[in-house]
């Protein structure tokens, strides 16, 4: 069983990988499947069998590492949810390459804010015991979880010259001031 998941972990990669190579020669939109496995050397049942789309590529990458991190530091969940976006801020800044293609994919960029929306909803349910199928906590979760994006987003675009910690002390701000009005 141990043998099965390391091979489907290394054809995953070898499936990432190619995809990530062609994204830097040609747009996202003219890759075709055949490429990508013929780039990984990958028959394309072994892809199928493992994907749903190209954008699956990139939101099952994010899966390992979401696994991999809750491997290794199991606690996480129980962590202040400034800890989240630190993990996730560096996760970004180290991936630079990886985070500006999906910035400048239309389908990357809807597919990736998807999957955090959800990772959200999962963390919130199972270790804030999140009563998201009330209206109100479930949209100021989305909320939260928009402006935590859009930061994010801003962020790629301008070329990640802030740290990580230079971000999450700008979020802390933002979440501290409960509006933008003018001060009395």
């Amino acid at each position: 069983m141990v043998k099965k998941k390391k091979s489907s972990q290394f054809l995953r990669s070898c499936i990432f990988e190619a995809l990530m190579i062609l994204l830097q020669q040609k747009r996202y939109e003219d890759i075709t499947v055949s490429e990508i496995t013929s780039k990984a050397g990958v028959s394309r049942m072994t892809y199928y069998r493992t994907y749903s789309s190209k954008e699956d590529i990139i939101i099952q990458y994010f899966k390992e590492k979401v696994n991999a991190l809750l491997e290794k530091e199991p606690e996480i969940g129980d962590e202040p949810t400034e800890v989240w976006y630190r993990k996730c801020l560096h996760f970004v800044y180290d991936e630079p390459v990886l985070m500006t293609k999906i910035q400048q994919t239309p389908d990357l960029a809807k597919a990736s804010q998807s999957y955090l929306i959800d990772l959200l909803q999962y963390m919130f349910r199972k270790y804030r015991n999140a009563d998201l199928d009330d209206p109100v906590i479930l949209n100021g979760l989305i909320y939260k979880a928009g402006g935590f994006i859009f930061v994010v987003s801003k962020w790629i675009r301008t070329g990640l010259k802030e740290s990580p910690e230079e971000i999450l002390e700008w979020i802390r701000k933002y979440e501290q001031q409960s509006s933008f009005e003018k001060p009395q």
